[in-house]
């Protein structure tokens, strides 16, 4: 928002009136509306016989910069409210996407149970209207729905209260607007707009009220903490159960009061704050809800913050009056229009501690994990995740050189030094005891292959890898081609005979036991098979062999750099801890089957380019997760 249109509208004037009549004549003029039959609005405007008046118009006017629209005449209206009252009567700003999500969840319940025309004749309420934003969202769905008019709409569907006058004011002034600016305006509305304290109002006197109830109702509950408190509401709010004991907030009786004024099968939608399902002072609402038997869908939005104005965590509840469970989920504000059924978790009164508290951590915990393995193609899909190599004896095949020459390498075996034929000889790593790419060349080592690789020119496409085939060399040509490397495996021939218990046949007695992994062509990201932590070891040496550890293997620098740096977060490592078999000294393991089922999300372009660039872990891991829509997680 504008804040030269805020800094203005403060010291401007704090008569209601005043107010009023600037922004609905601004409105007016900015929107290039010649004609106003509506006498309610007419009342409001500012003419040019009042010359200081029409001064604060124009001056007023030349600071936006943009349309002056119905949803930022809410705000400013929201704005205006002095902060005595926002103290006293938690007002505050809820936002249009929040609202709509709310609303349209309210009437799709109704047309899955019913039909589309049945919400012509809904009651819907807001309990706490404030300036009338709800209430705009509940018109504008049902125009896009069945077409009525506003006019009916105001008259027969929508039903508020609010304990300011101006705030009735002004939800009549919205309302109007609303519908001049979409075509429809009239000398006259009729609205259902009453000036009251909803701790006492009493609907039963309201026509149209049918036994007191109501549809439907929507809104968001005022955020007053007890300490804000006067001893009048005090006194109203103890006559509720909810919230007849201790120290309570006053968003808490809302609850009590909105589920009382419902029809069977009736459905309430509030956006508030979420810290009754756990807070000692949620207690006795917690109870009200378990015994109702309430069908209820708690979405939770975390620490993440929807409202600018406040530092407050909050949840959306939708609450049906008919029996049924609690069903639980977690997701960023601005996903929730994604949610779908199976993001929730469903947890039955009975197995819940009213008492305590609901602890829905398992329920955080798993819906976190499905995040992580939904946000985007599998890790096994995108890459080879490869084993390493096993000789069986790898004392034997692999060494460390003390020396070399031109043709051979030198090492201690023992008190003798052993001769190898380099071109028998391939680099090898050990990735378990790699943290970082300075480590490749420390712990480098060497190892005799007896063996020829076969080009294969078959390219898997999903993967960008090549195959190779493997074939041992025959033993004249072993013997005659490289006698160091010959004469020393003959020495060591009784020990390799003792590799599987002396019962397996192998192609020839210095084959390795296992031929996994010698064809592996392609760069490498590198990982333990246990570990503490993520550590994920890049190389570009593509015929690097590894043993006591596993690899990704793609041809794409790009993929393996961005991918690591996605598996080094702590994002990453709470997925692991929470789903890897654990071992001793904090340590879990990281096989296929349990990194094979992790998600990298797609990123665009431009997303993966920012990525990139970010060098502080805690960015990296606030990136992550906004890109999981993950709200809630204890690392």
């Amino acid at each position: 928002m504008n804040t030269n249109i805020l800094k203005y509208l403060k010291g401007y004037s704090y008569n209601e009136q005043d107010v009023n009549r600037l922004l609905v004549s601004s409105f007016i003029k900015l929107n290039n509306i010649l004609h106003i039959k509506n006498k309610f609005i007419r009342s409001f405007l500012i003419n040019e016989e009042n010359k200081l008046e029409y001064e604060h118009l124009k001056c007023f006017t030349s600071l936006f910069n943009s349309n002056f629209d119905i949803e930022l005449l809410i705000e400013l209206f929201e704005f205006i409210i002095s902060p005595e009252d926002k103290e006293i009567n938690g007002a505050v700003f809820t936002p249009e996407y929040i609202r709509k999500y709310i609303v349209e969840q309210v009437l799709n319940s109704f047309e899955i149970k019913y039909e589309r025309k049945y919400i012509d004749s809904l009651k819907i309420a807001d309990i706490a209207c404030g300036c009338g934003g709800f209430f705009k969202t509940i018109a504008e769905e049902y125009r896009k729905r069945i077409g009525k008019t506003f006019f009916d709409i105001y008259k027969e569907n929508i039903f508020g209260i609010d304990i300011k006058e101006y705030s009735i004011t002004r939800t009549k002034i919205l309302l109007i607007l609303y519908a001049i600016i979409n075509g429809e305006d009239r000398e006259y509305f009729e609205f259902n707009l009453f000036e009251g304290n909803t701790l006492d109002f009493n609907w039963s006197k309201i026509p149209f009220i049918r036994d007191s109830s109501f549809d439907a109702i929507v809104g968001n509950p005022p955020y007053v903490g007890s300490s804000n408190l006067d001893d009048y509401t005090k006194m109203l709010m103890r006559n509720w159960s909810v919230s007849s004991t201790g120290k309570l907030d006053l968003y808490i009786p809302f609850f009590q009061i909105g589920l009382d004024l419902l029809k069977n099968n009736g459905i309430l939608g509030y956006i508030t704050v979420n810290n009754f399902y756990r807070s000692l002072n949620g207690r006795a609402l917690r109870k009200f809800f378990s015994e109702g038997k309430y069908n209820f869908r708690l979405i939770d939005f975390g620490s993440e913050q929807v409202f600018k104005s406040r530092l407050t965590y909050t949840c959306i509840c939708l609450i049906e009056r008919r029996n049924g469970d609690l069903a639980y989920t977690n997701t960023n504000p601005h996903q929730i229009n994604k949610l779908m059924n199976n993001d929730f978790i469903i947890f039955d009164y009975k197995n819940l501690n009213d008492i305590d508290g609901w602890q829905l951590e398992s329920a955080k915990v798993k819906l976190n994990l499905q995040k992580l393995e939904t946000a985007g193609k599998k890790l096994g899909e995108l890459f080879d995740i490869k084993n390493g190599f096993a000789t069986l004896r790898n004392n034997i095949y692999i060494f460390s050189p003390i020396s070399e020459d031109d043709i051979f390498f030198y090492f201690k075996k023992g008190d003798v030094i052993v001769q190898i034929e380099k071109d028998i000889c391939r680099d090898v790593i050990k990735p378990n005891i790699l943290k970082t790419e300075f480590d490749l060349d420390n712990f480098m080592e060497k190892i005799i292959f007896p063996y020829e690789i076969i080009q294969n020119n078959k390219l898997d496409s999903s993967k960008k890898t090549y195959t190779k085939l493997v074939k041992v060399i025959e033993e004249d040509i072993f013997r005659h081609n490289y006698p160091k490397a010959y004469e020393y495996l003959c020495s060591q021939k009784d020990e390799l005979a003792k590799r599987d218990k002396g019962q397996r046949k192998y192609d020839t007695w210095y084959a390795y036991g296992r031929s996994q992994a010698l064809t592996i062509s392609g760069l490498k990201l590198l990982f333990p098979y246990m570990s503490d932590a993520p550590y994920f070891v890049y190389t570009d040496d593509k015929e690097l062999l590894f043993y006591n550890g596993y690899s990704l293997i793609s041809n794409s620098e790009c993929d393996l750099k961005f991918v690591q740096k996605i598996l080094k977060n702590k994002v990453f490592w709470y997925y692991i801890k929470k789903t890897s078999k654990p071992y001793s000294n904090n340590y879990f393991a990281l096989s296929k089957s349990y990194i094979k089922n992790f998600s990298i999300p797609y990123f665009s372009e431009k997303e993966k380019y920012r990525f990139m660039r970010l060098k502080k872990e805690s960015y990296i891991t606030r990136f992550l997760i906004k890109k999981y829509n993950i709200t809630d997680i204890e690392f």
